[in-house]
C-alpha cells in the first residue's frame, strides 16, 4: 500500500490529484465503459472511473482527459471494494499473505480484523507482530483492539493479558479502528477494567465493538448505554430489530459454523424503511469456505437471493461499514479522493466478479490472480507456544466418580451452523469408576488442557452433536482462551491426539485405534499456518473427510470445535477450568446426580 507520513509529500500528492482530475497531467489508469454503483444516492451511472496512483479522481465522460492505461469495463458494474466489518484473521487460518490470495478474486478488499485469538496466546506482541504482517498484504486491514484478554479471568487460563496500558498503547497503532468485541457479560459483571477501556476508547475517538449473544432487552440497553454500538450476534430478526431501534448497528454474520443471514434479512425490508444500520461480516470463516463461496460476497448473493435490493445488498458490504468506522473519507464509495478500490462485476444480480483492483493497481483480472504469496517470516517466540504437561494420563482427560453405577451429567448440545449450546441432562453408565462415553447415543467425552503454562488442569464433561462412533478429533484452537480441546469415544486416543498437537505446534488432529490419521499444522501460535492457501485447504477437507468417516455428523467440525468451550456464549462452555454456565457466568459441576 502507498504510504506518505510526510506533509510536504502529502501536499504534492494533492496538487497531484487536483491536476489529474482536471486533465492538466494524465492519470494512471481510465476504467472506461462501465455502470457505477454509486452507494451513497444509490443511483446507477454510465460512466467512467479516472484513477490516479492509489486514489480517484474523478467520475464521468465530460472531462477531456490525457492519453493514459485504459481498461475496458462495457457494460459490467463498478462497486466498491468489499468491507468485511468483523472478522477474526486467526479462524481463516491463514496469516494476512496467503489470505489476500484467497479474498481478492471475492472482491474483498477491507477487514476490519479482532486479533483476540492471538492476544490470547501472545498478548500485544502477537497484535502488534500481524499488524506489521498485515501492512505487507495487499489488504486493508484495519484492527479492532482486544477489549477482554482473557474473556472470563476467573474461569479461564489464556496465555496473555492486555491491562488497561496495553490497551492504551495498542489503540494508538495507526490502523486501529476500535476497542474490540466486548461481552455483556463483561461489562455488565461489575469491574470497573472493562468501563475503564471503552472510556479510554471514546476518549481518543474509537468506537467500542459489543458482543450480545443471549442478552435481554434490558441488558441490552444497559450496554448501549454504556458505549457498546454494535453486534454481531443476532440469530433472528426480532434481536436484530431489539438492537436497531436502540441505536446499535448489526453485522449480520455468513461465518463456517454461524449461519444467521437468511433469518435476519428474509422481508426485512418490509419491516423498517433505514437499512443503513446493517452491515455484513464472517466472523469466523474457513479457507475452504472462503475459496468456495467467499467472504462478504457471499453474504451480497445470499442477501439478493431471498430478495434485498441488490443496491442495499452492496451498500451493507461497502458504505455502511465504512461510516460506522468512521472510514468513509476514504473508504466504501466510489467517489473523488477515495482509496482506489474497484470491483468490476459482469452482473450485478450475481454478483459475479470479473476484475479487482487494490491501491490503483489490477491485482485480479477474468479469473487470474496478478499477485503471488510470499512466505511470511515468523520469529521463534511466536512458533514455539504449546506445552502440555508429562505428567499428563489418559485417565485424566475423562470423569471419575466413586462407589455408583451411573450418573446423571451435563451435556453441551452442538447446534449445527450455529455458535450457542444447549444444556442437556443424560444418564451414562459408569464402568470401574469412569463415566463412560455412548456413542451410539451421540454422548462423548470432551476435554480441555491447559496448554500455555504446561499446568495439569484439565475441564472434563461430555458433549453431544459430533457423532463419531470411534476415535478422537482435537483442536488447538478453542475460543477465547485457546487451550487444547479435544472429543472422542475414549480417553487413549484423545491423549494421543492433545500429544500430537504439541508435537505438530497446534493444529487439527484425527486419531483412531491409537493412529493418527491426519493433521493440519498451525505453528504460529496454534492458530495458524504458514503455507498458502491451496494446501491449507486441501488438509483441512481430508482431515473432515476422515472425521466424517468416523461418523461425524458435523459440516465444519473443527470450527464448531472452536466455539464448544466459549464461556460466554450461551448456554454451556468449557475451558481448562471445567464446565461453565455461561447464563450464570460460573463453574458448575458436570455431575447432576449419582446411582
Amino acid at each position: 500500500m502507498i504510504k506518505r507520513s510526510d506533509v510536504g509529500l502529502e501536499i504534492e500528492f494533492m496538487s497531484k490529484l487536483i491536476m489529474a482530475a482536471t486533465g492538466e497531467i494524465p492519470p494512471t489508469l481510465k476504467i472506461t465503459g462501465g455502470i457505477i454503483v454509486n452507494v451513497l444516492t444509490g443511483e446507477l451511472e454510465d460512466a467512467d472511473l479516472i484513477l490516479f496512483e492509489d486514489r480517484i479522481v474523478g467520475i464521468g465522460k465530460s472531462v477531456d482527459y490525457p492519453e493514459c492505461k485504459t481498461l475496458n469495463a462495457e457494460g459490467m458494474y463498478l462497486v466498491p471494494g468489499l468491507i468485511d466489518s468483523h472478522m477474526h484473521i486467526e479462524s481463516t487460518l491463514l496469516v494476512p499473505q496467503a489470505l489476500a490470495c484467497v479474498l481478492l478474486p471475492h472482491g474483498v478488499t477491507c477487514l476490519l480484523a479482532d486479533p483476540h485469538e492471538l492476544a490470547n496466546v501472545l498478548g500485544s506482541k502477537g497484535i502488534k507482530l500481524i499488524a506489521s504482517m498485515a501492512e505487507k498484504a495487499p489488504l486493508r486491514i484495519y484492527f479492532q483492539i482486544p477489549s477482554r484478554v482473557p474473556t472470563a479471568p476467573d474461569l479461564e487460563d489464556s496465555g496473555a493479558e492486555l491491562n488497561l496500558k496495553d490497551t492504551a498503547q495498542l489503540l494508538k497503532i495507526e490502523k486501529a479502528v476500535s476497542l474490540g468485541e466486548l461481552n455483556y457479560q463483561n461489562l455488565l459483571s461489575g469491574k470497573r477494567i472493562y468501563l475503564e477501556k471503552i472510556a479510554l476508547a471514546e476518549s481518543i475517538g474509537k468506537i467500542t465493538n459489543g458482543h450480545m449473544a443471549g442478552a435481554s432487552v434490558k441488558e441490552i440497553n444497559a450496554c448501549v448505554a454504556a458505549g457498546l454500538v454494535d453486534d454481531h450476534e443476532c440469530l433472528s430478526q426480532e434481536e436484530a430489530l431489539e438492537r436497531l431501534r436502540r441505536g446499535c448497528a448489526v453485522m449480520v454474520r455468513e461465518g463456517s459454523s454461524e449461519r444467521n443471514l437468511v433469518a435476519i434479512l428474509s422481508k426485512m425490508q418490509k419491516k423498517i424503511s433505514d437499512m443503513r444500520g446493517l452491515m455484513f461480516c464472517t466472523d469466523d470463516k474457513h479457507p475452504d469456505d472462503l475459496i468456495s463461496e467467499g467472504g462478504v460476497d457471499f453474504n451480497v448473493k445470499e442477501a439478493i437471493r431471498i430478495g434485498v435490493d441488490p443496491i442495499i445488498a452492496i451498500q451493507m458490504a461497502t458504505i455502511n461499514a465504512a461510516t460506522h468506522f468512521g472510514l468513509d473519507k476514504t473508504l466504501g464509495i466510489l467517489a473523488p479522493h477515495r482509496k482506489a478500490d474497484v470491483v468490476i462485476l459482469k452482473e450485478l444480480e450475481s454478483f459475479e466478479v470479473n476484475s479487482v483492483i487494490f491501491d490503483g493497481k489490477l491485482l485480479y483480472h477474468k479469473g487470474r490472480l496478478l499477485y503471488l504469496y510470499q512466505r511470511a517470516n515468523i520469529p521463534s517466540w511466536a512458533l514455539s507456544t504449546i506445552r502440555v504437561s508429562q505428567e499428563l494420563r489418559a485417565v485424566d482427560l475423562v470423569i471419575k466418580v466413586k462407589g455408583a453405577k451411573r450418573a446423571k451429567v451435563r451435556v453441551i448440545k452442538v447446534i449445527p451452523g450455529q455458535i450457542v449450546k444447549r444444556e442437556m441432562c443424560e444418564w451414562i453408565s459408569v464402568k470401574k469408576g469412569i463415566v463412560t462415553a455412548d456413542p451410539e447415543r451421540d454422548l462423548l467425552h470432551i476435554a480441555v488442557v491447559e496448554r500455555h503454562r504446561c499446568l495439569k488442569q484439565v475441564g472434563k464433561g461430555f458433549i453431544s452433536g459430533f457423532g463419531l462412533k470411534e476415535g478422537a478429533i482435537a483442536s488447538s484452537i478453542s475460543h477465547d482462551h485457546h487451550n487444547l480441546i479435544t472429543v472422542g469415544t475414549n480417553p487413549d486416543d484423545m491423549l494421543l491426539a492433545i500429544r500430537r498437537l504439541k508435537e505438530i505446534g497446534g493444529g487439527f488432529v484425527v486419531v483412531k485405534s491409537g493412529s493418527i490419521l491426519g493433521e493440519l499444522p498451525l505453528p504460529f501460535a496454534g492458530l495458524l499456518s504458514l503455507e498458502p492457501a491451496d494446501k491449507v485447504v486441501s488438509k483441512l477437507k481430508r482431515l473432515k473427510r476422515i472425521a466424517q468417516l468416523l461418523g461425524c455428523k458435523l459440516k465444519s467440525p473443527f470450527m464448531q470445535l472452536s466455539f464448544v468451550s466459549l464461556p460466554t456464549v450461551p448456554e454451556l462452555g468449557i475451558t481448562n477450568r471445567g464446565l461453565v454456565d455461561s447464563r450464570k457466568f460460573k463453574l458448575v459441576d458436570p455431575i447432576l446426580e449419582l446411582e
